[in-house]
């Protein structure tokens, strides 16, 4: 058993170690997300790996993690993980042919309509058949609600954008009784956090409309932490005693480029580089979870170098993802810290206890 990674009282492990919360948060980033999965295999992969020389069954994240939320890309890898409960070899698969599907062929080059209106470059027909399909191969019907009001161990949540008041969304696989519940099936879900503006069109649910939650939360780590709070500290209470393990993934580092003047150029670069920011988030969070980065409970993952020039629609970039991504991993520093996260990882008890040995 791997020594307890928090201080023990009288000898005897502190139970935060089996019985904290692990919590997943997923950004935002077009076809990059392929990177973030391949980031939690590497953890899958070692964690499981363990836990397979210990004698014990292997895990899937939905079996880890408590809560997982994400933005955009990151909603609908979210939903997979966590709603579906693929595993992470299942998702890789299902998301390369999904992104294949849609980003395929482009319905319009040209960002803006004669009236001025923002045009859609892709088909949203095309996503939606392709999340459908998704759905329908993990087991589960098309008219499934997100939240269908079953008990799970892991809750999932997506950010989404209210193209009525422009205010971030979250749609839930759970209830939660100070906040509306929106019925949202999971499809529609997935279309929601999924319809980037510029991308897709709008996506209806009821009387409202969504957009992707981007321009507000692509990096959704805040979100992650005031919805966990919601759940298991409301009012006044301090989330932080309560975490194991906090892991927010990228999709890879932007960089910094100049805004562009050119209406045409701002459109399609500029604004796409505004709603994909990540690591403004990414300084303020670890700014204020300071304690738990130093004590090995929080982890952020992100690949810096090798990403930058992947456009969100370009899905024929996947060697260049994997090449980068796998650069990432085995560099020393980022093995310490998949080592680290790992070790914390093996102690933790399944949300699922009957799956548990």
């Amino acid at each position: 058993m791997a020594q307890s990674l928090a201080t023990q009282h009288g000898g005897e492990p502190n139970p935060l170690d089996t019985d904290g919360l692990c919590l997943l948060s997923l950004d935002g980033g077009g076809v990059r997300g392929l990177s973030t999965l391949l980031i939690l295999k590497g953890l899958m992969t070692r964690l499981n790996g363990q836990r397979q020389d210990a004698g014990l069954p292997s895990v899937k994240p939905c079996e880890v993690f408590e809560l997982i939320g994400g933005t955009s890309t990151g909603g609908l890898l979210a939903i997979m993980l966590g709603r579906l409960e693929l595993d992470v070899d299942d998702c890789i698969t299902a998301y390369s042919n999904l992104m294949k599907s849609v980003f395929e062929e482009e319905s319009s080059w040209f960002p803006i309509s004669w009236k001025g209106s923002v045009k859609a470059r892709f088909d949203s027909k095309k996503l939606k058949s392709a999340v459908e399909e998704v759905i329908n191969n993990a087991g589960f019907s098309v008219t499934d609600h997100l939240n269908d009001g079953k008990e799970r161990g892991c809750r999932t949540f997506v950010c989404s954008t209210s193209k009525e008041t422009a205010g971030i969304t979250r749609l839930r696989s759970y209830t939660l009784p100070d906040e509306s519940n929106i019925p949202a099936t999971i499809c529609e879900a997935a279309l929601a956090t999924s319809a980037a503006t510029g991308f897709f069109d709008p996506v209806s649910i009821g009387a409202r409309q969504f957009v992707d939650g981007a321009l507000g939360a692509n990096n959704p780590v805040d979100e992650v932490e005031g919805e966990a709070a919601n759940i298991w500290s409301p009012g006044a209470g301090d989330l932080k005693p309560l975490v194991k393990c906090f892991i927010s993934i990228g999709t890879g580092n932007p960089g910094k480029k100049a805004l562009e003047d050119n209406i045409v150029k701002f459109l399609s670069k500029s604004l796409v580089g505004i709603a994909t920011e990540t690591e403004e988030t990414e300084r303020k969070f670890i700014a204020r979870w300071a304690k738990h980065y130093d004590e090995q409970r929080y982890f952020r993952f992100n690949v810096d170098q090798g990403l930058q020039e992947v456009g969100l629609a370009e899905y024929k970039e996947h060697g260049r993802m994997e090449a980068a991504t796998d650069e990432y991993l085995n560099h020393q520093t980022q093995k310490f810290r998949v080592r680290d996260c790992v070790q914390n990882l093996r102690q933790k008890q399944s949300v699922y206890i009957e799956n548990f040995a």
